[in-house]
């Protein structure tokens, strides 16, 4: 998974952007994404890092053989995927579960970046501003008409048009119903087994197998608004766990009973059920919560880049808070006074975490998988936060996941 985000419009319309790019700099007055150039690091055993070439890892940054114009990265595992600002999107890496959208089931590995086909397997897939993936899973993709196609798995029904095949090679549209679209979407986030849709009017839609309706049985083959949720403005999510940012900066959780739900919780069909949504503690109403993010430990944002985090310790990624196991409450991380403001977290399904700061360049913490930290070394663990830089450049956004990371990046100024 790789975690989206909205924003709200002067007009108090919700506007949607590409994922991890809205708060920093590089956006422009317009409410558009000044594009750039993809850098890829940490996992290549399938090509997914974007060089091209067969090469293990990378242990720093190298820049990827797309072409300019990015405006939006998502790193899928063993696949990849690249928007860019005519709408294209381009993927590669390793087909399992038809994960390129190539319109082939056959898995092979691709170093190429290729267009994704179009709806129904007929000419490129186009008009594209948002895209999300989830390891091998469903991957969704938003259209500039509000509508929202998915290829990929589909063992959980999380293609969402109530198909029943387990893979489908192909873009199809989300439907609500048979032959009724879903409409009205601004922003995807796709899970392991579930994809969620925020919509214009700042509620939620999900299919796939659905945690947060409030029981844990079930799949939902069409999609169906989750209740409980108005005012969203973010999504993340990762396994079992879903957040929710709320407007008013509120976090809210539901999906698991695992530590990054963040709260206590009760039965099933109750208020404070894990699988109905409900305030993570400390983070109700004027947290001013800006950004979240997800994997098996979570990082909140706050409109004056504070940090905070909470979740499973099992990758490092709470080391730096001084613990060494678990937390439930979300906690402060201290940052050195004088530094840049970070404006923006990243730990989508990663083993590190990435905030991006104001001067472009990043943090990095946490377990250091095929490298991914970027720092150069193969150490298996930072345990404190350490700068990534690239020389000329800055990062415009982070994209991880459980094997790769990907970048957007702009000249320095």
């Amino acid at each position: 998974m790789t975690r989206s985000r909205a924003l709200l419009g002067i007009a108090g319309t919700v506007v949607a952007v590409g994922a991890a790019l809205a708060l920093h700099p590089v956006a422009s007055a317009a409410g558009g994404l000044q594009p750039g150039a993809a850098y890829g690091w940490g996992g290549n055993m399938f090509g997914q890092a974007g060089s091209g070439a067969p090469t293990n890892q990378y242990n720093t940054p190298r820049q990827t053989v797309l072409p300019d114009g990015v405006v939006q990265v998502q790193s899928g595992g063993r696949a990849s995927y690249a928007r860019f600002t005519d709408g294209r999107l381009l993927s590669w890496g390793y087909n399992m579960n038809a994960a390129l959208g190539s319109g082939s089931t056959t898995v092979i590995t691709r170093y190429a970046p290729a267009p994704v086909v179009g709806i129904g397997g007929t000419g490129t897939l186009t008009d594209v501003v948002d895209v999300s993936v989830h390891m091998e899973s469903a991957i969704a993709a938003v259209l500039a008409d509000g509508t929202v196609v998915a290829w990929g798995s589909n063992v959980n029904r999380q293609l969402g048009d109530g198909s029943t095949a387990n893979v489908r090679a192909y873009p199809e549209r989300v439907l609500t119903a048979p032959e009724t679209p879903l409409t009205g979407v601004v922003d995807v986030e796709s899970g392991w087994e579930v994809t969620y849709a925020l919509m214009a009017d700042g509620t939620v839609t999900a299919w796939g197998s659905v945690k947060c309706d409030g029981t844990l049985s079930g799949v939902t083959q069409y999609a169906t608004p989750v209740a409980g949720l108005t005012d969203i403005r973010q999504i993340a999510v990762a396994g079992g766990v879903a957040l929710f940012r709320r407007g008013d900066g509120a976090v809210l959780s539901c999906g698991g009973t695992g530590r990054a739900l963040g709260r206590p919780y009760g039965p099933e069909n109750t208020p404070t059920s894990p699988y109905t949504p409900a305030l993570v503690t400390n983070l109700g109403p004027g947290s001013d919560v800006a950004d979240i993010s997800i994997s098996s430990a979570v990082t909140a944002l706050t409109g004056d880049g504070r940090v905070y985090l909470w979740g499973e310790n099992t990758q490092n990624q709470l080391t730096p808070l001084g613990v060494s196991g678990g937390l439930t409450v979300p906690t402060e991380l201290a940052q050195p006074a004088g530094e840049p403001k970070i404006i923006d977290v990243d730990n989508d399904n990663s083993p590190m975490t990435y905030a991006v700061r104001a001067d472009g360049s990043v943090l990095v913490w946490g377990y250091n998988q095929y490298g991914m930290a970027g720092i150069g070394t193969t150490a298996a663990l930072v345990n404190t936060p350490t700068v990534v830089t690239l020389p000329g450049r800055t990062f415009a956004s982070i994209a991880a996941s459980n094997w790769t990371v990907l970048a957007v990046t702009v000249p320095a100024a």
